[in-house]
């Protein structure tokens, strides 16, 4: 077991898994093995922002998604002895899908289920404590990550959110004066904190961008969810003309004129995440944007609470209608409604 936890080094590509012990829909798998890699399912939402969490087969789709996009080859689960029939299924069935080494570590007698099914597949077994330490640390041949990667292992996103927390401003077309902001921050009661305007995020983040970028990876589990706040923010696309690039590399421009442009370093797992869950669902091509349905939408507005993205409003200025000076010969505006004035005869 010491070895296990050891070997738990999500950079490298290996997560160490502890099922939930009581919990037996085959469901609650997939959310154990979601927050192995650092991503908290919502608290609190409609049902149709929350419904994915307990149907099993998205659940262990959204598995899938993340273990691709974000390199996982080597996953180790502990306690096997005291997991059910149906979470072997699914474990086998995402061994097949992802690629990923399984290391099962039992701690008591292996299950008949367990037995069954690894009567039908290749696999080795260590009956010594010398030979279960080279199977928890054997090394993954995964490749290399890409220079400037955004570390999404150290995202612990503050989850739950505490009270009072900074929250950020959706990007807006103008930037704000200090006096709007502190508007907004008494009206909250909390800071606020300003991100680059839409289309203008450098790809290095700064402190503010990191400190959402971090949220985004830890607190939004669903990988569309997290993938379409992050091009809202980044593109300042509206929320129903919202679509989720088919690359990284082609981050759509506000208007369909303008030219595509990369992903900054700590979207770019985040889209490859919700590209892969559209090719699992079968719902994305590979040249295709992945359009959002309507408890996706729902999901992307919680996402944003979750993240404590909020948009500015500009308080409204009541109309009062001019007054009729002396030095001016012009009558005042009628009001709405009025009746105008009788011509008079010459």
């Amino acid at each position: 077991m010491a070895a296990a936890l050891a070997a738990h080094t999500p950079a490298l590509g290996c997560i160490t898994v502890h099922p939930t012990p009581v919990a037996s829909a085959p469901a609650s798998m997939a959310h154990d093995l979601l927050r192995s890699m650092g991503k908290h399912l919502p608290l609190t939402g409609s049902g149709d922002g929350t419904y994915w969490t307990g149907n099993t087969e998205t659940a262990w789709r959204v598995v899938a998604a993340w273990m691709l996009a974000l390199r996982i080859g080597h996953v180790i689960v502990t306690r096997v002895h005291r997991i059910s029939s149906r979470h072997f299924e699914y474990l086998f069935a995402l061994r097949e899908l992802t690629g990923v080494r399984l290391t099962l570590l039992c701690h008591g007698s292996l299950p008949s289920a367990l037995a069954a099914a690894l009567a039908a597949l290749p696999h080795e077994e260590a009956h010594n404590l010398a030979a279960a330490r080279r199977a928890v640390a054997a090394p993954v041949l995964a490749p290399p990550p890409p220079a400037g990667r955004f570390a999404w292992w150290e995202a612990d996103g503050q989850f739950p959110p505490r009270e009072g927390e900074p929250c950020f401003l959706w990007p807006a077309r103008r930037t704000l004066g200090c006096g709007e902001v502190e508007a907004v921050a008494c009206r909250l009661g909390r800071a606020v904190l300003l991100l680059p305007a839409a289309g203008r995020f450098p790809p290095e983040p700064d402190e503010p961008t990191a400190l959402l970028a971090r949220r985004l990876h830890a607190r939004i589990a669903h990988p569309v969810h997290a993938a379409a706040l992050a091009v809202r923010i980044l593109t300042g696309c509206p929320a129903a003309q919202l679509q989720l690039p088919a690359a990284h590399e082609a981050l759509p421009a506000r208007s369909n004129r303008g030219p595509k442009r990369p992903a900054p370093s700590w979207a770019v797992d985040l889209i490859e995440a919700a590209r892969r869950f559209g090719q699992l669902e079968g719902r994305q091509h590979s040249a295709r944007p992945l359009r959002l349905r309507s408890w996706d939408q729902a999901g992307v507005t919680e996402a944003a609470h979750t993240c404590g993205v909020v948009e500015y409003q500009a308080p409204r200025s009541r109309w009062h209608p001019a007054a009729r000076t002396p030095s001016s010969p012009r009558p005042a505006a009628a009001h709405r409604g009025s009746a105008p004035a009788p011509n008079r005869a010459a």
